[in-house]
């Protein structure tokens, strides 16, 4: 019953419509290029340095320049020492080993040039490059382009036309006196100056080619998009230069014109001129294999980044070509249009590889993007890397490869495929989270074998690329499959009205309605069928019933469905402009989130149901290690792509938002999951399977800015971190094993406010995955606590000074009808008595009385300063007991509460807590909405867990046992 399309024909088209061709049509280009597909591959980063924090003189205006360094580059040294050069643009250049150590400062260009040495205006602005010749190790020299200003453009004079400079850039030869030095001393001399009309793209990167000889490649001046400049072969702006750093031939005498130059000889053209028509050539690179073909990576203006093979004499078209596209100054919306119909007779270069980052619409201004220009990977260390130009955009920090044998002048442009990022342990991860910044700045270099790294200003370290791993992974996909699943016993709709079981399909045959509740598809139904699934793949037929000519029609797979509140989908959708289509999503207890790792920002992967006919979708789920994919039309290559842990097991359904389809052949193959997760290696034996909510702060959800519950699989219940985000995880384990506690403070101690760093989750209808704790019979709490700052903490709702909160907050679990504060079960200090006592605290019935057990030693013996300290309590409702433990022995104690405050005398047996679910968790403090300032911490906890009993002595001191004495 297989309808898909031939993927051959389909890739013939593709292929064709991005070879640059005349157009007789005047509209502007809608999509100049596919998105980068998902490759299926990640590249492993092993962090090997870090170089000195670096600033502008004077302090940048302008916020992209206050990194915190602006480390440029990465190369060998050719003497054969093994020594690593980084030029940092504020001006120095380091050294280092391979390891990263043995870091010095070789060279301080800045204190060299002095005062015209200027930095703080302009990206490309300060030390910019350096080229070490081929022969350093016997001739000394390596040649560096650096820009002045102030006095410069008074004294200096550029020594090829710079019409209305406001700053220069300068060649510079040096020449070490000892070139095996680890520290520079010698001479230098000026080779070349040129003027810019504005502080951008001014000198990119220099370097010698396989000939021996010195490419410059000059940008525009910041005026190409105005200006015949990138066209005008008079001067230098927008071109790529190739002199000879020994020869003196040529105007001002300090460096020659190689006789094989393209443009020697052609009337009023400069003799240095390489290549034309360029706005800013940012990094070139030869491929050190048999083609020796030079790559350059081009920043583009509107919407197109581009890769082009430069030959000698080549012309990019910058000025009237963005890419493959045509240029207009005057277009107030900074759109491309096709070629004209004559273009052959300009016999501009086209791009080889490429992207876009074209605005639905059009638009103009800074789109925060930036093709930074690689290498074809020849190293031996990484087979699979073999022949792969690889490449990135620069501000977000991805990783881009296109293969070296697709990249030919003339030929369709390659194919560019996105690498997914994993860090030294091979979790899956992005540049932003190992920069910690937005703004990643991101940059390449190469060793003398051909292996790569990679650099970022946001942090100023440096990452060697060690390896590759398959982001869809081999996972134990297990054998238990669900097939055949066409009837209506089969199924649980959400609306059974709107569903049709004709016998050998599933039909969706009345749109849905949007429902009360998070944002969700509107109407699907689950297979009930067979077992809950962790590690998963679906196949099945999909077909969308609605006329795609109406706007964004849709169908979607749900998997990992736990609740009506609770689940992933794979949006299918004609459109891939807006946030909420085609893209792959998380439910989880509130509105969708997209998970997806090709939404930009405006567009996403390519539509994936453009038409009424069947369509063969495969999606894997990856539990384990939350990969998931989603393949359609039998495509090897996926075309969506997601990594998330939140949901490990769920069913698996199909629907729509607002649109009617159906689903045939559907099979489900995976592991049945168990009802409970398998515990980890954290966690006792004794009491894994009491274990619900477990929190290690060692694993953020999708949002950093939450943690995720590596409890049992139907209750994970992820955490927010609240105020403080990501920040809060700090490097502090409390216990062997352990590498990240959560940091708890107070912000300000003397401000009303509602910033102090606690955590948890609310919800005033209660959290339905903490069902657990109703109808309970029992309760515990355990964590590792330290003391770090003042406590108990001031009240920041009091104007006084001196007044403290009557209580300190460890973590507990609300009651069913809580604001916020009142708890089913807590840990936390408390003034009683007119002492500050540890007690355990605990609420068998939603608005009933507490009882509290209240420690009789001082409560800094029993949790001292800086001291990690293993706390537990347990709730025993149905015998009235409560235990409170320290490092796994009993404290001791007497409950303040005389009488029966839990009510249990009496019928009904068992006393349980009440039926209702939890309003939350409550860590640090009280009201995890964030509403309200109480009872803060300023502590570190770890290891947090709640269990859904009340465990004995024992248990505890086995717990504590476990992951002290290591008998794990």
């Amino acid at each position: 019953m297989f309808r898909s399309l031939s993927i051959v024909a389909a890739l013939a088209v593709a292929a064709a419509t991005l070879v640059p061709q005349a157009a007789a049509q005047a509209g502007p280009v809608a999509d100049p290029l596919p998105a980068p597909a998902p490759s299926g591959v990640g590249v492993r980063l092993q962090e090997i340095a870090r170089l000195p924090q670096s600033s502008t003189t004077p302090a940048a205006g302008d916020s992209r320049l206050k990194q915190y360094n602006r480390v440029n580059y990465l190369g060998e040294i050719p003497d054969g020492s093994g020594r690593f050069y980084v030029p940092d643009m504020n001006g120095k250049m380091y050294t280092l080993n391979r390891d990263g150590s043995g870091q010095r400062t070789y060279l301080d260009v800045r204190s060299a040039i002095g005062a015209n040495f200027h930095n703080h205006q302009g990206l490309g602005s300060g030390f910019g490059f350096v080229a070490f010749h081929p022969q350093f190790a016997s001739n000394g020299k390596f040649y560096t382009a650096h820009t002045e200003a102030k006095d410069a453009l008074k004294n200096r004079t550029p020594d090829l036309p710079s019409p209305n400079s406001v700053v220069h850039g300068v060649i510079t030869e040096w020449t070490a006196s000892n070139p095996k030095a680890a520290a520079f001393s010698g001479t230098r001399r000026e080779l070349l100056r040129i003027g810019f009309a504005m502080y951008l793209h001014g000198f990119q990167e220099i370097g010698f080619g396989p000939d021996n000889l010195l490419y410059l490649a000059v940008g525009d001046g910041g005026i190409g998009y105005r200006s015949d400049v990138p066209q005008d072969v008079k001067v230098p702006q927008g071109k790529i230069l190739r002199i000879d750093p020994a020869g003196t031939n040529s105007g001002n005498k300090k460096y020659g014109i190689p006789p094989s130059n393209p443009f020697l000889g052609r009337p009023g053209a400069l003799a240095e001129l390489y290549a034309i028509g360029m706005r800013d050539p940012y990094r070139f690179s030869w491929d050190s294999g048999g083609t020796r073909k030079m790559l350059l990576g081009h920043i583009g203006e509107k919407v197109v980044e581009s890769v082009y093979e430069v030959k000698p004499g080549a012309n990019l078209g910058w000025g009237q070509r963005e890419g493959h596209l045509t240029y207009r100054r005057d277009d107030p919306k900074c759109q491309l249009y096709p070629l004209p119909a004559d273009d052959a007779k300009f016999g501009y270069t086209y791009p080889v590889a490429g992207f876009d980052h074209n605005r639905p619409g059009g638009g103009c201004g800074d789109s925060g993007n930036a093709l930074i220009g690689g290498f074809v990977y020849r190293g031996t260390a990484i087979p699979s890397l073999q022949g792969k130009y690889v490449y990135g955009e620069g501000v977000k920090g991805l990783l881009y490869y296109a293969e070296e044998k697709d990249m030919r002048a003339g030929a369709p442009i390659a194919k560019t495929f996105e690498l997914a990022v994993y860090d030294s342990a091979g979790k899956r991860t992005t540049m932003q989270s190992l920069a910690g910044k937005s703004r990643v700045d991101l940059r390449f270099g190469t060793d003398a074998a051909g292996e790569l790294y990679v650099l970022a200003k946001a942090n100023g370290k440096i990452w060697k690329v060690t390896g590759t791993v398959a982001t869809q992974q081999a996972c134990d996909s297990g054998s238990d499959v669900v097939s055949g699943v066409t009837g209506a016993g089969d199924w649980k709709p959400v609306s059974p009205s709107r569903w049709r079981f004709p016998g050998n399909e599933v039909v969706l045959s009345k749109a849905g309605a949007a429902r009360p509740g998070p944002k969700r598809p509107n109407e699907y139904a689950v297979v009930t069928k067979g077992p809950a699934f962790g590690n998963v793949t679906v196949d099945a037929q999909v077909r969308l019933d609605t006329p795609v000519s109406q706007k964004d029609r849709d169908v979607v797979i749900v998997f990992g469905y736990q609740s009506d509140t609770r689940f992933y989908y794979a949006h299918l959708s004609s459109d891939n402009k807006i946030y909420p289509h085609n893209g792959i999503f998380l439910v989880d207890n509130a509105d969708r989130v997209r998970i997806d790792d090709q939404w930009n920002g405006s567009v996403g992967a390519a539509p994936a149901v453009t038409d009424m006919k069947w369509h063969r979708v495969r999606i894997s789920h990856c539990a384990d290690t939350g990969a998931i994919a989603v393949y359609v039309d039998g495509s090897s290559q996926p075309l969506m792509t997601a990594t998330n842990t939140v949901l490990k097991s769920g069913r698996v359904g199909f629907g729509s938002f607002d649109n009617v389809g159906r689903v045939a052949d559907l099979r489900i193959t995976g592991k049945a999951a168990s009802v409970r997760a398998e515990a980890s290696p954290e966690v006792s034996p004794g009491i894994a399977s009491a274990v619900v909510h477990h929190y290690d702060f060692e694993h953020p959800a999708t949002d950093p800015k939450k943690e995720d519950d590596l409890g049992r699989a139907d209750s994970r219940t992820p955490i927010s971190l609240i105020n403080g985000g990501a920040a809060m995880r700090v490097q502090d384990g409390a216990f062997p094993g352990s590498r990240t506690s959560m940091q708890l403070k107070q912000v300000r101690p003397n401000n009303k406010s509602n910033d102090d760093w606690k955590a948890g989750v609310y919800s005033s209808s209660g959290v339905s995955s903490m069902k657990a704790f109703g109808k309970a019979r029992g309760m515990s709490i355990m964590t590792w606590v330290k003391i770090t700052g003042e406590a108990p903490a001031r009240n920041s709702n009091s104007s006084g000074t001196s007044d403290f909160y009557g209580a300190i907050g460890i973590a507990g679990v609300l009651s069913g009808d809580s604001d916020g504060h009142a708890a089913r079960a807590l840990l936390e200090t408390e003034n009683h008595d007119g002492a500050m006592r540890l007690i355990a605290l605990g609420r068998r019935v939603d608005g009933g009385d507490k009882q509290f057990f209240v420690a009789n030693a001082d409560w800094k013996t029993l949790l001292p300063l800086n001291k990690w300290v293993f706390l537990a309590g347990t709730f025993d409702f149905d015998n009235g007991t409560i235990g409170l433990y320290v490092d796994g022995k009993a404290v001791e104690g007497t409950y303040a509460v005389k009488g029966d405050p839990w009510k249990i005398n009496g019928a009904p047996e068992p006393d349980v807590t009440s039926a209702t679910n939890p309003r939350g968790i409550k860590i640090g403090g009280s009201h995890p909405q964030n509403n309200r300032e109480t009872n803060a911490c300023n502590c570190r906890l770890d290891g947090l867990m709640f269990l859904d009993r009340a465990v004995s002595a024992d248990e505890v001191r086995g717990q504590y046992e476990w992951v002290t004495t290591g008998r794990r």
